[in-house]
């Protein structure tokens, strides 16, 4: 009995070794999947050091609101949560400046008014707002007396669709409200605080995070795309009794392992090359980015399932490369498919650990869907390898 049980994960592990000298002996395999990714870290650090974009200072700095930004945000009535806290001591009768400020955001955005700004921050860590802003003590004071006052608008710098709607909103609303007032200087500055985010620079943690989930995803994709289609060593292995489970369960273990070693190296280059000070530890980004291996692992194994030649395959990963691109939810809102694909599980796994300081046990419910995927491509790619009658 014992030696029944133990025949399979004897033969997983020879496939296991087996698959891990066939990447090895594979130097433009190595290429892709270690050398490539860190030229893109390097592109980033070329650029951002070499532009007057890098170094934008995050992580709780306070900015001019700038011009106006009306033009670029699409600004419809409660498309934006945000909140507000009122911080002005004078109130009461219809000239209370501060709530005819407040009310002309009502108009166009989902306001919550809180009573401090602990409360504010918190909803926006939880994701229950957008963005919040702060009316100041003093704020009907100064406008009385013809002194400037500021303003602060809090949001996620990790938000990238919010961010432009909410610095349009920002804009207009104070516009209006100084047009209601027939004002024509700048009385009001809005001021804008990015949270959430670490301690560096504004597009190489950014922008750096996501060629880190990138590479970790697409780079093992692409390769183990190739791993069974035309495996001319595979085929007179299967003529052994071995299950095909089992050679989908090696050659997903074996990428995996590669994908670990290469997260070391992403996750070393853009810590140490940025300088970066994240909200989390070194190993948790290392799990993370392991957890990105697997599902690209296991992405790649179903598409060389599904490919009939290496053609197919290269095709094939072509699609899914730009497909993962489109829906990465980097660019655009796509809504509900943000919760379910696996790049962009990883990319919020990253952003919700090393920005907003998350444990992995806070975000286990993320951790669970990407094995949920893993599981159902390895699955899948089981079921259509056991129906094809050759390789390719």
């Amino acid at each position: 009995m014992a030696e029944v049980l133990t025949k399979p994960s004897r033969r997983i592990r020879n496939m296991v070794m087996k698959e891990l000298r066939l990447i090895i002996k594979d130097k433009v395999a190595l290429v892709l999947i270690f050398l490539l990714p860190a030229a893109l870290i390097g592109m980033i650090w070329y650029v951002t050091n070499s532009s007057s974009m890098g170094g934008m200072s995050i992580g709780g700095g306070t900015g001019d609101g700038g011009g106006s930004d009306i033009g670029n945000a699409t600004i419809t009535e409660d498309s934006l949560r945000m909140g507000i806290v009122d911080l002005d001591s004078i109130h009461g009768g219809q000239d209370d400046l501060s709530e005819n400020f407040t009310a002309f955001f009502e108009n166009l955005a989902n306001v919550t008014m809180f009573n401090t700004t602990d409360e504010a921050y918190r909803a926006l860590y939880e994701q229950q707002i957008d963005a919040y802003m702060v009316i100041p003590d003093g704020f009907e004071y100064n406008l009385t007396e013809n002194v400037p006052t500021y303003v602060e608008v809090h949001y996620d710098g990790n938000d990238f669709f919010n961010s432009a709607t909410v610095q349009g909103i920002v804009q207009a609303g104070t516009i209006m409200f100084r047009a209601s007032k027939l004002w024509i200087r700048s009385e009001i500055f809005p001021g804008v605080v990015i949270e959430f985010t670490p301690q560096g620079g504004y597009l190489e943690s950014i922008f750096g995070g996501f060629i880190v989930i990138f590479s970790s995803y697409l780079g093992i994709a692409m390769t183990s795309a190739q791993s069974i289609v035309g495996d001319i060593p595979l085929r007179r292995m299967l003529l052994t009794p071995t299950n095909r489970l089992e050679v989908v369960l090696a050659k997903v273990i074996g990428y995996v392992i590669i994908g670990f070693f290469q997260s070391l190296l992403l996750v070393t280059l853009w810590v140490l090359a940025f300088n970066l000070s994240l909200n989390t530890s070194f190993f948790s980004l290392v799990i993370i980015m392991s957890l990105s291996s697997l599902t690209g692992s296991a992405t790649g194994i179903l598409i060389s399932s599904v490919a009939g030649t290496r053609l197919q395959a290269n095709q094939m990963f072509l699609f899914v490369l730009f497909a993962t691109l489109i829906l990465s939810g980097f660019f655009i809102n796509v809504g509900v498919l943000d919760r379910i694909l696996p790049m962009n599980q990883g990319l919020n796994l990253l952003i919700d650990t090393a920005f907003k300081g998350l444990s992995l046990l806070e975000v286990w419910d993320r951790i669970l869907t990407l094995f949920a995927f893993s599981a159902a491509a390895i699955l899948a790619a089981t079921f259509i390898f056991s129906r094809k009658p050759t390789l390719g």
